[in-house]
């Protein structure tokens, strides 16, 4: 009879319960987008051209800076990125060799014509145009972004095709976490370079 009972309570329990996806908790109003600081995740890129291959990706984002961390698939750190409003440095942690916006391309070939700032928008989830791309007149990139869900404020997939090398390198976002504290990404960065 006990089992009976706690069976019920755990099925009402969990009939009455409702599970939001934290992917599609971007808040749309002023007064909660002030109180969001910064932003955590999980995800995957892929790329297919001169590098094949998908890492996955869990990141840090505050206001307009972005620290990504990148695995392969046995879970070895492979890659660390720090993306600044200006600037982003890069190393690759299995070949221990660091990379500035001037070596860039030779680890991610479309990160030498992006703007960092796109990069982390859409860490954030935000939409965004073609303008902080700067690219040769000859190079024809093309930037599709995808949402999973339409109802959702979020943008969870973008992929860059450059045509002229027959590259292409997407980025998708599994899960996303706006957090109201605070971080220090240089911290990590140092930390990690120390």
């Amino acid at each position: 009879m006990r089992i009976l009972l706690f069976l019920t309570i755990l099925l009402i329990f969990f009939n009455c319960g409702s599970f939001v996806k934290k992917n599609d908790m971007r808040p749309d109003n002023d007064v909660l987008t002030k109180q969001i600081k910064s932003c955590t995740g999980k995800g995957s890129i892929s790329s297919f051209g001169s590098f094949s291959g998908r890492l996955s990706l869990s990141f840090i984002s505050q206001n307009d800076s972005s620290f990504c961390q990148f695995q392969d698939f046995l879970g070895r750190k492979v890659l660390l990125i720090w993306l600044t409003p200006v600037s982003i440095d890069a190393w690759n942690l299995i070949e221990n060799k660091k990379y500035s916006n001037r070596n860039i391309n030779q680890i991610i070939p479309i990160l030498s014509i992006l703007n960092p700032k796109l990069i982390t928008k859409f860490l954030w989830g935000e939409e965004f145009t073609p303008n902080g791309i700067s690219v040769d007149d000859d190079s024809k990139i093309e930037i599709k972004l995808e949402k999973s869900n339409l109802n959702s404020l979020n943008v969870d997939k973008v992929t860059f095709t450059d045509i002229s090398n027959r590259q292409e390198f997407s980025i998708k976002i599994d899960s996303r976490v706006f957090r109201q504290d605070s971080l220090n990404l240089k911290k990590y960065w140092e930390i990690i370079l120390g």
